[in-house]
């Protein structure tokens, strides 16, 4: 028994020390498409839209820029062509030459019904067309600019512990959501000038919670986000740094918060894409594509586009922690 139980130890021995072998997959490349990473605002500041390629699952380079394309964003109200210019790093560039060129918020009337196939009375569209792999690809989408609430407030509280060393500094971020049809929102925070940008940081809005609902027509009156939005503004932390009990906030810290209005377009691709980010373990599904409204508009480019177009209206706040906040009730 005493030999057996030696063999069987040195057979297990053996198979754990054979994992350590690096096996190298190799895996059917698929085609190479073209990624748009449009987002636009309303600020009197520099607009960007980026064009890059997609490459292999398992390659660890930067994916290649599109550097050759014509991008143009049309102001359907105004009848204007607005004309992005390559800069570099993919990025395609315009600045209102002044405040007044900015874009334009909607401004929804109460009755405002939205007719489901994301096209509104005001909105803008995108233009691109590029030779891309001796290509002549172009395709199009469209978007406006949503009401975005103000930030009344950002709250910062201390909660109690038995040591005050474990004690932690949380933030909440106090808004109302508008009554009437459907909102969606990308809420960012920034920690002293860092973009917090982890996968499980990411957070978006549809109307006072974190996914889709009916509150829309619902709510008869504007209403506060409920708490995991409030809260959702506060650093996610690995297990290592929740171990050595690393701190939330801090005295000294600065925090401030945008809130975006995006579109229902958008609200599902950022969803879905942090959904792809997080996924993993045993029962982690398949890696798809996230769904796109980017509209090919020739044959040549069926396929090849993937990405979002969305813009935006921002509110922000910005609060430094100069004493320790009171404690939790």
């Amino acid at each position: 028994m005493r030999n057996n139980k030696l063999y069987i130890v040195t057979i297990l021995s053996l198979l754990l020390f054979g994992c350590e072998d690096v096996i190298t997959i190799d895996l059917p490349q698929g085609k190479t498409q073209i990624v748009v990473d449009g987002f636009i605002n309303n600020k009197f500041e520099k607009q960007r839209i980026r064009l890059i390629n997609t490459n292999g699952y398992f390659d660890p380079n930067t994916p290649p820029l599109v550097e050759n394309a014509n991008v143009r964003v049309i102001d359907l109200v105004n009848n204007k062509t607005i004309t992005f210019t390559y800069e570099s790093d993919g990025y395609y560039t315009w600045t209102p030459p002044t405040e007044a060129d900015t874009l334009i918020v909607r401004q929804r009337p109460a009755d405002f019904d939205r007719d489901g196939d994301g096209r509104y009375d005001n909105y803008y569209k995108l233009e691109v067309d590029v030779n891309f792999q001796e290509q002549d690809l172009a395709f199009e989408a469209y978007t406006s600019l949503e009401r975005v609430p103000p930030i009344d407030s950002l709250i910062f509280k201390t909660s109690r512990e038995e040591k005050e060393e474990d004690e932690k500094i949380t933030a909440e971020l106090w808004a109302k959501d508008y009554a009437g049809p459907n909102d969606c929102y990308w809420i960012k925070t920034f920690r002293n000038g860092d973009f917090l940008n982890k996968s499980n940081e990411l957070l978006i809005a549809f109307d006072i919670t974190p996914g889709r609902s009916d509150f829309g027509d619902i709510l008869t009156e504007d209403t506060y986000f409920i708490p995991p939005i409030r809260g959702g503004i506060n650093p996610s932390r690995s297990e290592e740094e929740i171990e050595n009990n690393a701190p939330l906030y801090q005295i000294g810290d600065s925090v401030y918060c945008e809130i975006h209005s995006i579109t229902e377009n958008a609200f599902d691709f950022l969803s879905q894409s942090r959904t792809q980010m997080s996924n993993g373990g045993l029962f982690a599904r398949p890696l798809a594509n996230v769904p796109t409204n980017i509209i090919p508009t020739n044959d040549q480019s069926e396929g090849l586009i993937i990405g979002i177009f969305c813009g935006s209206a921002i509110s922000y706040k910005g609060h430094r922690i100069t004493t320790k906040p009171p404690y939790e009730d």
